[in-house]
């Protein structure tokens, strides 16, 4: 068969094999599945440089499904090429699955991303193409490309209206990414609406403007397709592709939003696959000619992954350190050891320590980031930057698009990364910080100016909402340090685990050193025997305690201050409480956020509690917490009366 015939065949075997495996979901989103095939089987099947043998194989080509929701269009091809049975096919939309309704990283191993929520699977490719920079630049050498594979991103209409998107496009256009190749299933049809309703952009010319090289395909033909690829990895920028394809092309459905998700019945089965010029009309079964074509397909790409394994046999021989550091990185065996020598300040801001610990992690290859513009008030960043050879990346003042590329980076190279921003805009990050605690990626997120103590800059910057939404997010910890010692606990917690999320928060305002932290969640800061009241405090407001405990000794009440840098594992740690005697006497806790995820301690003893009770206002942080009650006189008479509350 000649070769124009047979990708004909497998495009149209892999759209029944979508419509079949939805149909008996009986539900689904079938308009991509079957339109974007033709886009699916060129990058997957003819471009995408892989292996079955190490499906993780670093210097693979990435490719990420922005689109989630057309993962039948990824499945369908994954079959042919032998890495997805038919019962996988039929277990679409199952439990535990391999074939999940949008595709998932920890159901099936060939998956470089999960994805769902529009845009961010642009953004992450984003990330992906940096991480690729980085480690070309690190560890090429002369005539050993050991890095130099592509970032492929297929995504929709609907992914190009999200802002994450948008952000991370202008900054992969800055930065040049020429390994990253974007290919637009446009469609122009959506749930509610055609796209050119909401949407009418010159996406050409947008791309253009951003830096990118542009390719426009005009119809579905793998061709044409096939050839803008080809083009798009000649250029020295990053690449947009737009192709214009048919939305549940061949259904009764074609072209209009009802075509988005559903499945249709027999007869409407039998029509479209007719309509695909397919002779064999049962669920799922094919042609063995098109088995027979994709495994070859597969072959050779095993061939290319051997070739890769002989390159890195000869590195090693030439190039033993770089190797051996690679190799670490490879294998994710990585450990970071901290001492108290690295911090020399005492008694200042906590971010201040955070610059001293960044610095002492300059000298480490498996660490990158920086902060969306800040560096210079969160002190989050590294000396040299990224396009210099360097670590620090500039992502600009994009939040959500920072925390989502660096789920990206992660994900393809294990490379650890840090990121920076106030706490009160972690907002715009929230729907990345969710999707890579989803995927338990141990990104470390440095949110500073901490509480209504920033002041001046008013209610828009002070948080205190914010450490709640955190502390909501499961596989997710918030640690928020009162000094140096706690700081280095922070790190040392949040680089030494491998499959959580991280926030550290950190003050703009100097706070008094203690330099107790025994590495726990919680811990005695202020001890007293025989006591009638436990002080709970995170952060800025540990002072605070203390020093109200000393101003109680005057009312002839004996308290104990415990410092609470991880409440979320505090609370779900009965041996800690019971350690700390929080079962022996009632607790009062300072925090100036409104979360009463500190009511979990209740079960142990009577509690109660001084939180942050609104939005802020336009004065000194002292001020402010005079306003709020977070001042020792106020405090006091609200210790008093709950003791004195039987």
């Amino acid at each position: 068969m000649i070769e124009k015939e047979i990708n004909k065949q497998v495009i149209a075997t892999m759209r029944a094999i979508a419509i079949d495996g939805i149909n008996n979901a009986k539900g689904g989103h079938m308009g991509m599945a079957i339109g974007a095939a033709p886009i699916s089987y060129s990058i997957v099947a003819k471009n995408l440089n892989f292996s079955s043998k190490n499906p993780k194989w670093i210097n693979r080509d990435k490719f990420i499904l922005s689109a989630g929701h057309g993962s039948m269009c990824y499945y369908s091809i994954m079959h042919l090429l032998g890495l997805l049975t038919i019962e996988d096919i039929k277990s679409h939309k199952k439990i535990n699955s391999k074939t999940p309704s949008h595709s998932e990283i920890d159901k099936f191993k060939y998956v470089d991303a999960s994805t769902g929520p529009l845009g961010q699977g642009i953004a992450m490719g984003v990330g992906m193409a940096i991480s690729q920079k980085y480690l070309a630049k690190r560890y090429n050498k002369k005539d050993f490309n050991i890095i130099d594979h592509y970032v492929y991103v297929l995504h929709g209409d609907g992914c190009m209206q999200e802002g994450v998107a948008l952000e991370a496009i202008a900054l992969a256009g800055t930065m040049q990414l020429n390994k990253l190749i974007l290919i637009h299933d446009f469609n122009e049809t959506q749930i509610d609406s055609k796209s050119y309703e909401v949407n009418n952009v010159d996406f050409i010319n947008y791309f253009k403007a951003n830096h990118f090289s542009t390719f426009d395909v005009m119809s579905d033909s793998f061709e044409e397709i096939n050839n803008a690829i080809q083009e798009a990895k000649k250029s020295n920028k990053p690449s947009y592709i737009r192709v214009h394809t048919t939305i549940a092309k061949n259904t009764p459905y074609e072209n209009i939003p009802k075509g988005h998700n559903g499945y249709l019945n027999e007869n409407e089965t039998i029509e479209f696959k007719k309509k695909c010029d397919l002779n064999n009309l049962i669920p799922f079964n094919y042609e063995n000619d098109v088995y027979d074509y994709c495994l070859q397909l597969m072959k050779e790409k095993n061939l290319n992954y051997d070739n890769w394994v002989n390159l890195f046999s000869e590195y090693k021989k030439l190039f033993p350190n770089e190797y051996n550091e690679l190799k670490q990185l490879i294998d994710n065996d990585i450990h970071f050891e901290f001492s108290k020598e690295i911090i020399k300040k005492t008694n200042v801001a906590t971010r201040d320590y955070c610059a001293e610990i960044l610095s002492y992690l300059e000298s480490s290859p498996y660490i990158i980031g920086g902060s969306a513009d800040l560096k210079s008030s969160t002190k989050i960043g590294f000396n040299i930057d990224l396009k210099d050879g360097g670590k620090n990346i500039k992502y600009g003042i994009r939040e959500f698009a920072m925390s989502a590329i660096n789920n990206g980076i992660y994900l393809a190279s294990n490379l650890r990364t840090i990121d920076s921003t106030f706490l009160a805009f972690s907002d715009y990050a929230k729907g990345a910080l969710r999707l890579g605690a989803i995927m338990k990626i141990p990104s470390i997120h440095v949110y500073s100016h901490d509480s209504y103590q920033v002041g001046g800059d008013g209610p828009t910057h002070q948080p205190y909402d914010q450490l709640t939404m955190l502390r909501a997010i499961d596989n997710f910890r918030v640690i928020r340090p009162c000094d140096e010692s706690e700081v280095l606990y922070a790190f040392n917690y949040a680089l030494n685990q491998n499959d959580k999320q991280i926030a550290i928060i950190t003050a703009r305002q100097n706070l008094h050193s203690y330099n107790m932290c025994d590495n726990k969640a919680a811990y005695v800061i202020k001890k007293c025997n025989n006591f009638d009241i436990s002080l709970l405090a995170s952060g800025s407001e540990v002072s605070l305690a203390y020093q109200l405990a000393n101003d109680l000794i005057n009312k002839n009440i004996k308290a104990q201050v415990i410092s609470v840098p991880i409440l979320q594992d505090l609370v779900n740690d009965e041996n800690l409480i019971k350690s700390l005697n929080l079962d022996k006497k009632p607790m009062f806790v300072i925090e100036a956020a409104n979360d009463y995820m500190w009511y979990k301690l209740s079960k142990y003893n009577k509690i109660a509690s001084h939180f942050a009770s609104s939005f802020g206002e336009s004065t000194s942080g002292e001020e402010i917490y005079k306003l709020k009650g977070f001042n020792t006189n106020y405090l006091l008479e609200k210790v008093i009366s709950f003791l004195n509350d039987k």
